[in-house]
């Protein structure tokens, strides 16, 4: 895993070098083994940090050029079938000089153009520059795994792995998204292509653009979760089976590397799981990690004894971490700087200290859980809508109208009765009552990009086979998935150079899972039938119905520890936005709902953060 990066001026500018060292500067982090950068001229220049997984050798360093030196490619992430993809090419008289999977993404580029990303299995951002026609390729993977951000005014082109390598180069003005900021209070993350930043965007999940060299965009959606239909043919053992074969061929891929793979642990059904199928077949010894508390907070228990436990059963050695309130006020100044883009989940603090604890112990690669539970259904709160739903089937309501409840039971019930959205994605901060409540009046929440769900439940409920089932797994695959769990994922991860792989959300598994009759993947509301149903062949009934908690964080005992420390912020960004009613912020400090106070606090250090100097 990388960090890639790139400034191209449309007027043929002469690129400063300390922009150029500026921005590689800022992504070292995410590529500790090698940064360097090439200037194909004067005004355009590629940048790359490398992470080294596969061929070690600086061979494969990047930028990477083609041998006539007309493709020049800067690649972030890991293309797990590149040895089959190889093998195919050079079928067609492609030589390699290189033993990685760079060389085999950009000769696959040459050979089929934007055709390669159907052929590609991995998590992958990357661009490609053609010195003969002046355009510039980028791409980002099917799920959104990696992150891909850019900017396009009269004058420069700037890409990079994360929003403040753009901003660092200070040829991009900062310029606050109040749409984006909004979206972030209902999402808990910004949708679609925006960014906090209003002169940054970012490329979505699974569609590339073309910038020819006159600075005009085009783009492609490649794959669409939204365009896979029911299979009313398979029957419960040929999907048990199915589900078998992809998670071992998953496990498998994501083991490819040059170097030791390791496994953040909870112990839990999910991370249990891919150790027992890691295990499978070698003798090797797996390292696993985990995060836990010195303090104890109201609803959450800890998961290290879970862990321990499956361990020992697995047979794979557990490395534990324990943090606390000091630990997060030594980070909390430049957590917003970690964090990069706008994501209001706290679980990117404990796995900060889980990424920093993993690399001191060795290890660059680890492989996660992340996404069976949006796959498999496993949240109760999705189980107990769907069964509320037999009695009162979601419709569309063209309406434009939103719910004005503000208690979110009461304002499920109003959605429900006049065809609303009732479900906009797993991850809610504030909904639409809320949020109109507490923005001041001159402010409207009527954007598409706040009612972004909103309008993907018209458009997708229009359809007599829609399924309130699978649109909880699509809108999470559109929003919630990419631009939060999996970028917390990657940010506060790879801030310490660790590289995360997602077995669970391998596009082939996910394509499959989409096919699958409601019948089949959830018969009984129940949380992961189908999933437990394979696991029974792996791991002990201890750990597949051990009682689910999510991971989370303390933030609620860590705020009341030192309320003013968290408020201050949100005071001095309302004092420059008046984004929000002072009467009705004051009202949410002295309630009791400390999640929501962090979500406040956090987006006033991310905005501050490049505000203040």
């Amino acid at each position: 895993m990388c960090g890639i990066a790139g400034i191209i001026s449309l007027n043929n500018s002469k690129i400063d070098p300390t922009v150029v060292e500026n921005v590689k500067r800022s992504l070292e982090h995410r590529g500790p083994d090698h940064s360097s950068h090439n200037f194909i001229n004067d005004s355009i220049c590629l940048i790359h940090t490398r992470l080294s997984i596969i061929d070690l050798n600086d061979r494969s360093n990047q930028p990477f050029q083609s041998d006539d030196e007309r493709y020049t490619i800067v690649f972030n992430g890991e293309i797990y079938n590149y040895k089959e993809l190889r093998k195919e090419l050079e079928t067609k008289g492609y030589k390699f000089i290189t033993n990685g999977d760079t060389e085999v993404l950009l000769q696959g580029f040459i050979e089929y153009q934007d055709k390669i990303l159907d052929k590609l299995r991995g998590q992958f951002a990357f661009v490609i520059y053609d010195n003969k026609s002046g355009e510039l390729f980028l791409a980002r993977d099917r799920i959104g795994i990696k992150p891909l951000y850019y900017s396009a005014n009269d004058s420069w082109i700037i890409f990079g792995s994360e929003i403040k390598a753009i901003e660092l180069s200070k040829l991009i003005n900062f310029e606050p998204d109040i749409d984006s900021y909004l979206a972030y209070l209902r999402h808990l993350c910004v949708p679609a292509d925006r960014t906090g930043n209003k002169n940054i965007n970012k490329l979505e999940p699974g569609q590339f653009i073309r910038i020819d060299k006159n600075g005009i965009i085009s783009k492609k959606t490649y794959w669409d979760p939204y365009t896979f239909s029911i299979n009313n043919d398979l029957n419960e053992e040929t999907v048990a089976n199915e589900l078998d074969r992809l998670l071992h061929e998953s496990v498998e891929y994501r083991k490819v590397s040059d170097v030791e793979v390791g496994l953040f642990l909870s112990g839990g059904l999910d991370s249990s799981l891919l150790g027992k199928l890691m295990k499978q077949d070698t003798d090797t010894a797996l390292k696993a990690f985990n995060v836990d508390y010195e303090e104890s907070f109201e609803g959450y228990k800890g998961e290290l004894q879970e862990a321990r436990f499956a361990s020992k059963e697995i047979g794979i050695n557990l490395y534990e971490q324990n943090i606390n309130f000091d630990n997060f006020k030594e980070i909390f100044d430049n957590y917003a700087y970690y964090q990069d883009d706008l994501v209001g989940d706290e679980v990117g603090i404990p796995l900060y200290f889980l990424a920093k604890a993993t690399k001191s112990s060795g290890i660059k690669v680890v492989q996660v859980g992340e996404g069976s539970d949006e796959l498999f259904y496993g949240y109760d709160h999705w189980n107990r809508l769907l069964k509320l739903s037999n009695f009162k089937k979601p419709y569309s309501s063209r309406s434009n109208k939103f719910s004005k409840f503000t208690n979110h039971r009461l304002n499920l019930l109003s959605n429900m009765l006049y065809g609303n959205t009732t479900f906009a994605g797993g991850a809610l901060g504030f909904n639409l009552a809320e949020i109109n409540k507490l923005v001041s009046g001159d402010i409207s929440i009527d954007s598409g990009l706040i009612r972004f769900a909103d309008n993907l439940w018209d458009d997708y409920f229009i359809s007599k086979d829609a399924k309130l089932s699978k649109w909880m797994t699509l809108i999470d695959l559109k929003v919630r998935l990419p631009e939060l769990l999996l970028m917390r994922m990657d940010k506060l991860v790879m801030q310490s150079g660790v590289e995360a792989r997602v077995p669970f959300l391998d596009h082939k598994l996910v394509e499959f899972i989409l096919t699958i009759p409601e019948e089949l993947l959830i018969p009984d509301y129940s949380g992961k039938p189908l999933l437990k149903k394979v696991a029974k062949n792996y791991i002990s009934s201890d750990i597949i119905f051990r009682e689910k908690q999510g991971f989370r964080a303390p933030v609620g005992e860590w705020i009341k520890k030192d309320e003013d420390f968290f408020y201050e912020s949100v005071r001095n960004f309302n004092s420059s936005t008046h984004l929000f009613d002072p009467s009705v912020l004051r009202k949410v400090f002295s309630g009791s709902d400390y999640q929501k106070k962090w979500y406040l606090s956090n987006l006033a250090n991310w905005h501050l953060s490049r505000t203040v100097q």
